[in-house]
C-alpha cells in the first residue's frame, strides 16, 4: 500500500455533515419559549383583546383552557404525549407558573431538539356566536335589503332582455 493510499484511507468525505452542523444550544430554545409562556400570561390576564405578538397558544370556552405551545421553529410541543393540553381555567395560571420553571431547569430540552411531533393534536373550534337571523330564509337580510336585493335581479334580468 502506498502513502497516497493511507492517505485516502484517512479521509472521510460523510463527515462534512458533522462538520457543518452546528453546535445545539438549549438556551435559545428556554429563553424564547419562556418569554412566549410570560406573554401567554399577559394575554390571560388581560381582560381586553390583544393583537399583534404572533398566534396566541391558548384559548377558553366553558371554563377550560386549550393550550397549545410550540417550538421555536413552530413545530407543536409535546407534553405528555399530547399537543394541545386542557386545563381548567382558574388553575391556568398555576400551570404556566409551573411550566416556566420546568423549561428553566431543562426538562424540555429534549423535547426542543427533537425532530419528532408525535403528539396527539387536538383541533380545537371555539363555539360560535349564534348568528341573527331575522325573517324567512336564514341569511339574516332585513326585509328592506332583500327587496334591494330582488330589485337589482330584476333589473339585470330586464337590462338582458
Amino acid at each position: 500500500m502506498s502513502i497516497l493510499d493511507k492517505l485516502h484511507a484517512l479521509i472521510d468525505p460523510k463527515l462534512k455533515d458533522t462538520f457543518d452542523k452546528k453546535a445545539y444550544d438549549p438556551a435559545k430554545d428556554r429563553a424564547w419559549v419562556v418569554n412566549r409562556l410570560e406573554a401567554t400570561k399577559t394575554q390571560f390576564a388581560s381582560t381586553e383583546t390583544t393583537r399583534g405578538g404572533g398566534k396566541r397558544w391558548w384559548q377558553l370556552a366553558n371554563g377550560v383552557v386549550a393550550f397549545s405551545p410550540t417550538r421555536r421553529d413552530g413545530h407543536p410541543l409535546v407534553i405528555n404525549g399530547q399537543t394541545t393540553l386542557f386545563i381548567p381555567s382558574e388553575r391556568f395560571n398555576d400551570f404556566l407558573a409551573t411550566m416556566t420553571e420546568a423549561v428553566d431547569a431543562g426538562e424540555f430540552d429534549k423535547e426542543f431538539e427533537s425532530d419528532s411531533t408525535a403528539g396527539t393534536t387536538v383541533r380545537v373550534k371555539t363555539p360560535r356566536a349564534p348568528r341573527a337571523s331575522s325573517g324567512e330564509g336564514g341569511k339574516g337580510w332585513s326585509e328592506e335589503r332583500r327587496a334591494r336585493f330582488a330589485a337589482s335581479i330584476e333589473a339585470r334580468k330586464a337590462a338582458k332582455a
